[in-house]
């Protein structure tokens, strides 16, 4: 990053973390859809993005000079789990220092049911980045059945059980989250989960998914996953797709084929990956998998969560993938962390750049910007994410905490 200049007209300043107008000028824009970078200027203004293009800044306007470096949307990760954390760390530097503007909380059937009690905290003291959550599978079988959950259940727990997930929807869920190859899940039935899709899928919910078997049959699970997403007429994604077992490695294209053939036949199934290896992964599994179009880029971890994709996700595969192994295109790494999870939830104003969009904005270098966590040390920060912007407050500025607190509780 230059130091900043001062021109004719226009001033080119130290940004202050509370300045929501301004213009980031000569970036190299990706504005998360797959369309080819270009050279251009942001202006952000009230929180939102109100031009981007080819312009001229006007006289005394805000001015951020970010030549060299990448402008993105912000990173949507859609399986993270800060919720027993974020409130006791609301600045979520792990999260914000390798992009997150939001954390989308719940995964493997463990949201809340009461979500208006969950997020209510948040709009009172919101975090640095937003959050969003899922309503949990086994939060309302446990809710419902107690301790007797280790059995099928009955058609009047199913109907009460939709009753919570329809509440948690009202009050503003993205969705409906299950973890099949754990109690309590693993005691719910292919029934119960489309009765409970079915419920979800009146408000336009996105059934998330963390299979019952990720090894011997886990062809089977995702067949699973397709046929509840068929019989309720949802969306679904599988969250954290592996091959969890050394007999299945390579076994990749079989997998992805399942989607491809559902997708094929109608059923709006996507997936997204953990980039680490050291959840019983090979890494030509990982790469595989992250290649593939419907397949997005995901976390897995979190404040307070210790593996290395809690503080590390994005930039490896920013790193790794895009520029060590040139496994995937810029364009398309950015598009897996961003528009496509947007669209997976329907988040209509977040993970692109464009005019009238909110302004989660990431700006990094794509010759820097690499992983630091390990499984020893999972919550070393990420390096070269220069500014992060969250509903146009700056959280990151030259890498460093800002310390403002913009995120929203979305519903």
């Amino acid at each position: 990053m230059r130091r900043a200049t001062i021109f004719i007209g226009i001033v080119l300043i130290a940004t202050s973390a509370l300045a929501e107008d301004l213009v980031l000028v000569n970036g190299t824009v990706i504005d998360g859809t797959l369309k080819a970078r270009f050279q251009g200027n942001v202006r952000v203004r009230n929180g939102k993005i109100a031009e981007i293009g080819i312009f001229k800044p006007a006289a005394g306007e805000t001015v951020l000079d970010v030549k060299g470096l990448i402008v993105a949307p912000g990173f949507i990760d859609l399986h993270n789990h800060s919720e027993n954390a974020i409130e006791k760390n609301l600045g979520a530097i792990s999260q914000i220092t390798q992009g997150i503007t939001t954390a989308v909380l719940g995964s493997d059937g463990s949201g809340p049911y009461a979500v208006e009690e969950f997020m209510l905290p948040f709009d009172e003291k919101p975090p640095a980045l937003n959050i969003a959550t899922f309503v949990g599978h086994g939060t309302v079988r446990h809710q419902i059945m107690g301790a007797d959950y280790k059995r099928a259940a009955t058609a009047d727990e199913m109907n009460r059980m939709g009753q919570l997930v329809e509440s948690a929807m009202r009050e503003g869920a993205f969705g409906l989250s299950s973890r099949l190859d754990r109690e309590p899940g693993s005691y719910g039935t292919t029934e119960e989960l489309i009765a409970l899709a079915k419920v979800m899928a009146r408000y336009g919910g996105t059934y998330i998914t963390h299979v019952r078997d990720e090894g011997a049959k886990v062809i089977d699970s995702i067949k699973e996953a397709i046929e509840i997403g068929r019989a309720a007429k949802v969306p679904v994604q599988i969250a954290s797709i592996k091959l969890g077992a050394d007999t299945v490695w390579g076994k990749t294209p079989q997998v992805l084929a399942e989607i491809d053939r559902a997708r094929m036949l109608g059923v709006d199934v996507a997936a997204d990956v953990y980039p680490y290896t050291e959840a019983n992964l090979n890494e030509k599994d990982v790469r595989s998998f992250s290649q593939h179009a419907w397949v997005m880029i995901a976390s897995d971890g979190g404040l307070g969560v210790e593996r290395p994709g809690s503080a590390g996700a994005f930039p490896r595969v920013l790193g790794q993938y895009v520029r060590e192994q040139k496994v995937l295109t810029l364009e398309r790494a950015i598009r897996k962390m961003t528009g496509l999870p947007a669209s997976r939830i329907g988040l209509k104003e977040r993970g692109v750049l464009a005019k009238g969009a909110s302004a989660d904005i990431v700006v990094f270098d794509p010759l820097q910007i690499r992983d630091n966590s390990t499984p020893q040390d999972p919550f070393a920060v990420s390096v070269g994410m220069r500014y992060v912007f969250v509903n146009g407050t700056m959280v990151l500025k030259d890498g460093q905490p800002t310390g403002e607190r913009p995120g929203r509780a979305l519903r």
